[in-house]
């Protein structure tokens, strides 16, 4: 199984897992400046707030990272940085027996 984890209650994994109802395809918003200092808690809040907000317990195909935009845009808007995170996946809602098993995963894992 792929790597999963928990942020706020919703299950997040890095890859496919067998789920019930697919919600909704999630991307991040950049939303302020200075994303450099953001990190990947920011993000995981942010995707949370909308697979909750569709009724989802889950977000499968997460991915993430961070990418520069380039020393020359960097230079032209120098009231911001030079780092964006980017994050997507998508919302479903797993069965219970789908989510303990995850999370019974996940602690025996730590």
């Amino acid at each position: 199984m792929a790597y999963c984890s928990v942020y706020e209650n919703i299950i997040f994994i890095e890859g496919d897992c067998d789920y019930l109802v697919f919600k909704e395809n999630l991307q991040y918003e950049r939303t302020v400046y200075n994303q450099q200092l953001k990190n990947l808690y920011d993000v995981k809040h942010q995707l949370a707030e909308k697979a909750k907000s569709v009724g989802a317990n889950a977000v499968i195909h997460f991915e993430y990272g961070q990418k520069s935009k380039g020393w020359f845009i960097s230079m032209l808007l120098a009231f911001d940085d030079n780092i964006n995170w980017h994050a997507s996946g998508d919302a479903v809602v797993i069965s219970n027996e789908k989510k303990e098993k995850i999370l019974n995963k996940i602690k025996n894992n730590n």
